[in-house]
């Protein structure tokens, strides 16, 4: 994301954090970036969840910023016992948040208070969504040589072979409705119920290891439009969610395709929070 907005007179760059600061006044504005959708962090600032941050919600109201739907909370905190009032300016998508946060002390002139909220209201915001591929994802790949990454929807990426016509990578991860017996139960389930698959024929399973963590990988023969081809998936859980990588190439591609599959998931990774 690439955020703009006016900066209020007295303000200057700080090295703390992206935004401004005016020293003497003890304000600030701070530009984060939320890794979660924007309908979902909206549902984490209730009255309760921010309390438990010794935030105090005082208001809340749908404004349009520069042709944006975006939310506005006023809220009040103590800091080393003097009352700070805060601006939060929420926007975002399917994607990711964005936050503008401003501080100044409850008792600030108006003249001061107006000039950070023009400053909030003047924000706007470029996104590039081939840069974006990642966000908010739990894993990326550090190098996607022979593939190429074409699509990115909600909680899955798509990877297309730049060396064999019709092969393709999905990766997907997400919530699990209810605990499996065993991620070896979840393998088949994925591959034995996936919409675009037919006449499944599991030829090979054993448990691996991705990036380190327990997995169990899959390969059948299927059909898939009316074409013979292979499948290669990879499927692991951890504290009560999923991860599930689906590779697909015509059947007679199989052993060169899975040269290039290799090197790819070598290059998958885990992302820490």
């Amino acid at each position: 994301m690439e955020v703009r907005l006016e900066v209020p007179e007295g303000f200057k760059l700080t090295r703390e954090h992206y935004g401004f600061v005016q020293p003497e006044t003890f304000s600030r504005i701070k530009i984060s970036e939320i890794e979660v959708p924007y309908n979902t962090y909206l549902m984490q600032l209730s009255s309760e969840n921010l309390l438990k941050s010794q935030l105090q919600l005082l208001s809340t109201e749908q404004v349009v910023v520069n042709g944006a739907n975006c939310t506005l909370l006023t809220l009040r905190q103590i800091i080393a016992g003097t009352y700070y009032e805060k601006l939060w300016l929420i926007a975002g998508d399917k994607l990711s948040s964005l936050r503008i946060e401003a501080s100044y002390p409850e008792s600030s002139r108006n003249v001061h208070k107006n000039a950070i909220k023009q400053s909030l209201f003047s924000t706007a915001v470029q996104t590039n969504d081939s840069a974006r591929l990642y966000t908010g994802l739990p894993f990326l790949f550090t190098n996607t040589d022979n593939f190429k990454l074409v699509q990115r929807s909600l909680n899955s990426v798509v990877l297309r072979s730049e060396n064999f016509p019709d092969a393709n990578v999905v990766v997907s991860h997400g919530k699990l409705a209810k605990e499996v017996d065993s991620v070896e139960t979840l393998s088949t389930h994925f591959i034995e119920n996936s919409k675009s698959l037919n006449d499944v024929e599991i030829i090979k399973s054993s448990p691996v290891k991705i990036d380190g963590i327990p997995a169990f990988s899959t390969e059948a023969y299927t059909n898939n439009n009316e074409q013979a081809a292979w499948v290669y998936q990879v499927t692991s859980t951890q504290k009560g969610k999923f991860l599930l990588i689906q590779a697909l190439s015509k059947k007679g591609d199989r052993h060169a395709f899975e040269k290039d599959l290799e090197l790819l998931i070598n290059n998958f990774k885990f992302r820490v929070k």
